[in-house]
């Protein structure tokens, strides 16, 4: 290109956003419906073919075939005047579009919720292989550096669904898969010692927030909404493919019906006191939410259906006025959203190892009613009612109201604020991430050094060990902080400031007890939330099972030891692996995250 021509260029500014044409749910729903394809917007950035950019790549290497498909060029001119490549079964080149349009639309959910721009570590980025292997089956394995692989399948001769039986079924083409294994790869990266079996609990969550995710995303996608409001004249509880999971994938299976859906079983609290598999489990977790949602939905519209209908309540017969389908579907997709939001920036609050369903509900309200005090449209109030409905009690809490699920206030702990120059060193770099666009040179960023960081917050911890409760015997380590800048009720901009320590026990120790719990690592952690100023706001602390007869043990780590103990003994009785297996790593074996995973 002459200098003239790169002088004319330079003079257009680059875009801010990118459409890109994907399949709202799957190429069956699509063919059923004639209009289920849609165009997202993702955030722009310079793409290599693949498409490959700073925080995704895809790789399309087919393991049958032996080859490489040619990679889609999404900065060619022509596929920029089309909004992208039209959907197509048939082109691996839209098949890895659609990878990395559904990824990049859920890391923006993220980075909204979470106030911050997303990361890996280092310079890593999350590798995603649309033609993996041959299969019924997609997975992410966190012990295989992080990639996601999609499988594809034969529909099943006898019991097809509506697909044409024998028919290939692309799991990199359903909407629903796809934002399920990233959403994994996203709390790996935000909590990866959630891989680790501790608890009943672990994987359930893994694998139940994974598919609330998948869920909320679809209410992203407005001319969605609309249709199924229209459809089903305001009742978001039939089931449709907006509130169920991976059809496709499901009837190709032999399944006859989605893989998975939002709307549960009958509320049943005594139903998660039986229930053991984790997808099952994590069923529970998705169904309590969505109780909560379809509640604050309601609440929601109501007015919109008193005007309507002249107070009666009863829509009249025929097609609905679009404007009300237009201001119903807003409220729909505003409450989803809401909802989503909340789930996500409970991270900020979650404890690092040993996470629990009540733990992900306490982290809920703390986290929204840190920005909302008054919860005055009733979302906070929603959610906890489907937690209840569906068993999910907190424990060592006095009531269900919102100040007692809360996370208790660290002022009675007594701790000093944090490093004053640690805190406005994050709070600079965040900042400073917010202006970077996807892809840009980093060259003016002014220098921040993690390791001056860690190496200061692990100070803080071994000086305040107790008040943070790390007390015993093992080691301290910071296993992540970072700045998070979010907008509060009020308007104002709120800064805060999280850190994540993790106390391993010492190897004699897990040696000594692992054999007998099965391999389950023994560790604990805390969560350290301040603001702007350093002052300590929560501690969010799991004490590292101990052994009671262990010097300096506390009541905290000694019922973190028998809660092992408990669940462990309640593996055994219910694992039919146990006696095929070692037996000093029965759990971790039969229990680990891959496993889980590739049991989609």
């Amino acid at each position: 290109m002459s200098p003239v021509a790169e002088d004319a260029l330079a003079r257009y500014p680059e875009p801010d956003r990118r459409p890109l044409q994907v399949y709202a749910f799957d190429p069956m729903v699509a063919r059923l419906s004639g209009q289920e394809t849609t165009t997202i917007s993702v955030p722009y950035e310079p793409l290599r073919p693949g498409p490959s950019g700073e925080l995704i790549q895809v790789i399309d290497y087919d393991s049958v075939a032996g080859c490489y498909y040619e990679p889609v060029n999404l900065d060619d001119p022509r596929v920029l005047l089309l909004d992208g490549l039209p959907p197509s079964e048939r082109d691996p080149r839209f098949h890895q579009q659609m990878v990395y349009a559904v990824i990049s639309a859920l890391l923006e959910n993220f980075e909204r919720a979470l106030g911050r721009r997303f990361r890996w570590r280092g310079d890593k980025r999350l590798r995603a292989f649309p033609h993996a292997f041959r299969g019924r089956n997609a997975m992410f394995d966190p012990d295989m550096d992080g990639t996601l692989q999609f499988g594809y399948f034969r529909a099943d001769e006898k019991n097809p669904g509506r697909n044409l039986p024998g028919q290939t079924v692309f799991t990199c083409l359903s909407h629903d898969i796809i934002v399920h294994e990233a959403t994994h790869a996203l709390v790996h990266r935000l909590r990866e010692r959630y891989k680790d079996p501790t608890n009943l609990d672990v994987y359930a969550f893994h694998e139940g927030f994974a598919d609330a995710v998948a869920l909320f995303q679809h209410f992203t996608l407005p001319d969605i909404v609309d249709r199924y409001i229209q459809q089903n004249r305001t009742d978001l509880t039939t089931r449709t493919p907006l509130v169920d999971l991976a059809e496709q994938f499901g009837e190709g299976s032999g399944m006859g019906r989605a893989l998975r859906s939002a709307i549960g079983e009958p509320p049943d609290p005594a139903l998660i006191n039986r229930t053991f598999e984790p997808h099952r489990r994590g069923s529970i977790l998705v169904a309590a939410i969505f109780d909560g949602f379809f509640t604050a939905y309601q609440t929601g519209i109501a007015d919109l259906l008193r005007i309507a209908t002249a107070g009666s309540g009863v829509l009249p017969e025929g097609a609905l006025h679009p404007d009300l389908v237009r201001r119903v579907s807003t409220e729909a997709r505003r409450a989803a959203q809401r909802i989503l939001t909340m789930c996500i920036r409970s991270f900020q609050y979650l404890p690092p190892v040993d996470v629990t369903f009540s733990d992900f509900l306490r982290s809920i309200v703390t986290a929204d009613r840190d920005l909302y005090p008054s919860d005055e449209d009733g979302l906070r109030a929603a959610l906890i009612e489907g937690f209840r409905r569906r068993g999910i009690y907190p424990s060592a809490v006095s009531s269900l109201a919102d100040e007692a699920l809360s996370w208790p206030d660290a002022a009675d702990l007594g701790l000093p604020p944090i490093d004053r120059d640690v805190i406005n060193a994050l709070v600079l770099d965040t900042a400073v991430g917010f202006r970077e666009r996807r892809g840009e040179a980093q060259a003016t960023k002014p220098v921040f050094d993690p390791a001056w960081a860690a190496a200061k917050l692990h100070q803080y911890a071994q000086a305040n060990a107790a008040k943070l409760g790390l007390t015993g015997p093992g080691r301290i380590k910071v296993d992540g902080f970072h700045a998070a800048f979010r907008h509060g009720a009020n308007g104002q901009l709120r800064v805060d400031v999280a850190v994540r320590y993790l106390h391993s026990v010492p190897a004699e120790v897990q040696r000594k007890f692992g054999a007998a719990l099965g391999g389950v690592p023994l560790r604990g952690g805390a969560t350290v939330v301040a603001d702007a100023t350093g002052r300590v706001r929560h501690v969010i602390t799991k004490p590292v099972p101990t052994d009671p007869n262990a010097t300096g043990a506390t009541d905290g780590g000694v019922a973190r030891m028998a809660a092992v103990r408990q669940w462990v003994a309640q593996f055994d009785g219910h694992d039919l692996l146990v006696p095929w297996v070692e037996a000093g790593s029965r759990v971790t074996q039969s229990l680990n995250f891959a496993r889980i995973d590739s049991a989609f």
